[in-house]
Order: structure tokens, then C-alpha cells, then sequence
């Protein structure tokens, strides 16, 4: 081998400040072991060359990175050092593959981009494929998005065959990652749907219409339904067999949005049956949708009329689903001898949290005569059975709803009771001790009142001492009362 040339070009490239000194003597060294090997053997490396060889490649010849460095100017690309060649050497970059990608039109800015060609395999074969077939402005981003996602020429084909064209690199890619295939499009043309573009494409592939659900939805009476309406069945789980059924217990003709609002909320055919099975036989979409909304099943409407409830209408049910009205509560009320309560009144006690419970307690602390209107009341004012029972231990046996309300919204405690009791105020009314509670005559004060003025103050006297002060007229009443003044 003749290295006059190579080595003219490696001092050229010096000068040039291409490459280092070190560099070209690596390169000198490999051109030497070249010219010692005869030419039908494979020649070793050595050692400070075997980096570049991955252990198994003897490398390029000098003669080879000449040819890729002019292959590189030609692309407009004049600044490559050894290490850049032994980086395009290893990704397989040849002067051959950049002249043959220029030929095509693909013209990379910088080594990055040659590098990210090859490394994504992209091939001549594979651009002029795509060319062949109409995609000429595909820049080096292009070309890796299409190889990225599976774009093949035979893909891209298949879609023309179809009359799909003038699609760009993204609507491409896009219907590669939705699944939406030539057979999946030819599919949905022979059921009817033609003139689609890449959206309505995507969109029927994501909810996966097929071209049997368009044909099931057509024998079920559907024919002419376009891409929003396919989607939203879809979406909604309705199948042929749904609306088969539907019509099988008398809801035929149904409209669209109808059968969607059936489904979405999981109205079914045999819940329709059931209904009829147990009286109701005369409703409408929006009976069925109201029931479905507020979970009013076939098994609860069987529960209440075992109970006894069975004449109630859907609104009823409803009415009962909607506010959480149990058979259970119901159950428990009925033990308890409220068998005549009507809708409104269960749903009353039932949002003011009344239960059977709360009921039975009440009764066991004496409180027997009540209605629901005084039940409802306690717990508006949030009165527990541990209040009543607190008052009840302190000597307040014989209260009714309205002495115990009173009470509490004059926010009168079991405590303030006890201390007033504990400085010898005891047998108060009610009247009394929310007189005192209104006019903060709380049991702190009396106690500072009686270490100035003695202990046989009364109320009306602490009253008066809270809401006018101490004057000297109020002074001349207590001495003329007899009372002991310590002031």
C-alpha cells in the first residue's frame, strides 16, 4: 500500500488544526500496520488503535476517513477531528451513506444529526421509499419520528390505496400510535363511513368502534349514526344487544341521547323487568333515569313493600333513595309505632339525622309523647341525649322540648346549672336560669359580688347589680333588705 498520499492528508489536517499531533501519530501507526500485513490477512491492531475497533473491527483504512472527511465537505460539514471519525466509524456512518442521503434531499446540520440518521437506521432505501410515495420536504426530525414509530413505506402504501394522501409526518405518526391501520380504514368504509379525516379516525380507533359494532348498531335499527354519535355509544357501553333488549320490554324507538342517558346510568334490561315485575309498568326515560340516578333498586323497592309501603309511586321512590331512607330506618321507626309516617316525614327526620336509635333513648329518659316535629327540633339545635340527661341529674326532670330548646339556644350548660345549684341556687325555673345566662349572671360573678356584699344577695339583686351597676340607691335597698354589707 502506497501511504504517501494518506500521510500528506494527516500533515494537511495538522496544519489545518483538524486534528492533534497525537492524533496523527495514532494514525501514522495504523497506516504502518496496514502496509506490513500482506493483503489477504486481517491485521491486528495495535493496542493504542484497539479502542477504535470494539475488539473486533480492524477500523477504517486512511484511505476510508479520507473519503468520509470529503463525503462530510460535501455536506457542508468541514470540522472533524479523529475522535469524530472514530464516532462516525462506529455508528457505521460511510462517505457512501452521506453522498447517496444527499442525492435524496436529506441534508443534516452537523455530526449530531448524522449520527442520529444511522443510529435510528434510517436508510437511503427507507427515504427514497418515502419519497417514491409523495413525502419530500421530511427533515432529519421527520424521518426519525416516521422510524421511531413504525411508519413504513408499505404502511404509507396502504394508506394511499385508500385515497389517504397529502398526510405529513405528524398525522402519520398519529395514526400509527392510535392503532388506526389500512385494514382497520377499509373496514370502516365498507360499513359506511368514507370520507374520514386523521381525527375522526383517531377518535373511532381510541373507543374502539369497529366496522362489526357500526354493523350490530344497524340490525338493532341504527343506521345512519356519524362519528360523535358512534364514539358516544361507544363511550357509554351501549351494544346492539343493549338496545335489542331495551326494545324486548317495550322501550322501542328510543332516541339516541336516550338510550345514553339509560346506559350512563346503568340502567339495564333486567332492571327494566324487575320494575315491571314488582307493579311499575308505566314510566318513561326519565322515571328509568331518575331511579338509576338515586340507586333505587329492585331489591329496595321490594324491601319497603314488605314493609308495607306499596303504594308508592316513583316519585316517592325516588324521593326516598335521594335522601338515604333505608328500610332499616324504616324497620326501626315501625318498632317503635311510627307506622303511619308518610314520605315527607321520613325524609325529614332522616336529613335531621332522627334515628330509631335517638328515638329509644329519648323515651328511656321520660320524653315518651313526643311527635316528629319535636324530634326535629332537638336535633336542629343539636341537643343530644347526654344533655337531657345531664339536666335530668341536676334536678330538671320535668322538662318539655321547648324548656330544653330554650336552654340550649340560650347556651345554658349542665355546668352553669351545677354551680348555681353549688352556691345554694337551686330549684331555679327555666325562665330563671336563662334569665341568668342571658344577663352573664354567671357563677363567677355572683362569687365576686357576695365577697363585697355579702352572701344573702338574690337574684333579682345580682341581676340588677350586672345590668345597672352598684350605686348608692341600690346600696340604701340592700341596707333596708337587712343585707350585711362587708364593704
Amino acid at each position: 500500500m502506497n501511504g504517501q498520499k494518506e500521510r500528506l492528508m494527516v500533515l494537511d489536517m495538522i496544519a489545518e488544526g483538524k486534528i492533534t499531533a497525537e492524533e496523527a501519530e495514532q494514525l501514522f501507526k495504523a497506516m504502518e500496520v496496514v502496509d506490513e500485513e500482506p493483503a489477504s490477512a486481517t491485521p491486528e491492531l495495535v493496542p493504542p488503535l484497539s479502542h477504535l475497533s470494539h475488539l473486533t473491527d480492524p477500523g477504517p483504512s486512511p484511505a476510508s476517513f479520507k473519503d468520509l472527511v470529503a463525503a462530510l465537505k460535501e455536506a457542508d460539514i468541514d470540522e472533524v477531528t479523529l475522535s469524530d471519525l472514530q464516532e462516525l466509524q462506529g455508528h457505521k456512518l460511510t462517505a457512501e451513506y452521506v453522498r447517496e442521503m444527499l442525492a435524496l434531499g436529506v441534508e443534516p446540520e452537523g455530526l449530531g444529526e448524522w449520527i442520529n440518521l444511522r443510529a435510528h437506521d434510517i436508510t437511503p432505501r427507507y427515504v427514497r421509499e418515502l419519497r417514491d410515495l409523495g413525502l419530500t420536504d421530511l427533515d432529519v426530525d421527520d424521518l426519525m419520528d416516521l422510524k421511531n414509530h413504525g411508519v413504513s413505506a408499505k404502511y404509507v402504501s396502504g394508506l394511499h390505496e385508500l385515497g389517504i394522501r397529502d398526510l405529513d409526518a405528524d398525522e402519520l405518526v398519529e395514526l400509527m400510535n392510535n392503532d388506526v391501520s389500512p385494514k382497520y380504514i377499509a373496514d370502516l368504509y365498507q360499513a359506511g363511513l368514507k370520507d374520514l379525516d386523521v381525527d375522526e379516525l383517531v377518535e373511532l380507533s381510541n373507543n374502539d368502534v369497529s366496522a362489526r359494532y357500526i354493523a350490530d348498531l344497524r340490525q338493532a335499527g341504527f343506521k345512519d349514526l356519524d362519528v360523535d354519535e358512534l364514539v358516544e355509544l361507544s363511550q357509554h357501553g351501549v351494544s346492539s344487544k343493549y338496545i335489542l333488549e331495551l326494545g324486548e320490554q317495550g322501550l322501542q324507538d328510543l332516541k339516541l341521547d336516550e338510550i345514553v342517558e339509560l346506559s350512563s346510568h346503568d340502567v339495564s334490561p333486567k332492571y327494566v323487568a324487575e320494575l315491571k315485575k314488582l307493579g311499575f309498568k308505566d314510566f318513561d326515560v326519565d322515571d328509568l333515569v331518575e331511579l338509576g340516578a338515586h340507586d333505587v333498586s329492585p331489591k329496595f323497592i321490594a324491601e319497603l313493600q314488605r314493609l308495607g309501603l306499596k303504594d308508592l309511586d316513583l316519585d316517592d321512590l325516588v324521593e326516598l333513595g335521594a335522601h338515604g331512607v333505608s328500610p332499616e330506618f324504616i324497620a326501626g321507626m315501625h318498632r317503635l309505632g311510627f307506622k303511619d309516617l308518610d314520605v315527607g316525614e321520613m325524609v325529614e327526620l332522616t336529613n335531621h339525622d332522627v334515628s330509631p336509635e335517638f328515638i329509644a333513648e329519648l323515651r328511656e329518659l321520660g320524653l315518651k309523647d313526643l311527635e316528629t316535629d319535636d324530634f326535629i327540633e332537638l336535633r336542629n339545635h343539636d341537643i343530644s341525649v347526654n344533655f337531657i340527661r345531664a339536666l335530668r341529674e341536676l334536678g330538671l326532670t320535668d322538662l318539655d322540648v321547648d324548656e330544653i330548646v330554650e336552654l340550649r339556644i340560650h347556651n345554658v350548660t349542665p355546668k352553669f346549672v351545677r354551680e348555681l345549684g353549688e352556691l345554694g341556687f337551686k330549684d331555679l325555673a327555666v325562665d330563671e336560669i336563662v334569665e341568668l345566662s342571658i344577663h352573664h349572671v354567671t357563677p363567677r360573678f355572683i362569687r365576686e359580688m357576695r365577697q363585697q356584699y355579702g352572701d344573702s344577695l338574690t337574684l333579682s339583686q345580682l341581676l340588677e347589680m350586672r345590668t345597672n351597676g352598684v350605686d348608692e340607691d341600690l346600696l340604701r335597698q340592700l341596707r333596708t333588705a337587712k343585707v350585711k354589707l362587708k364593704r
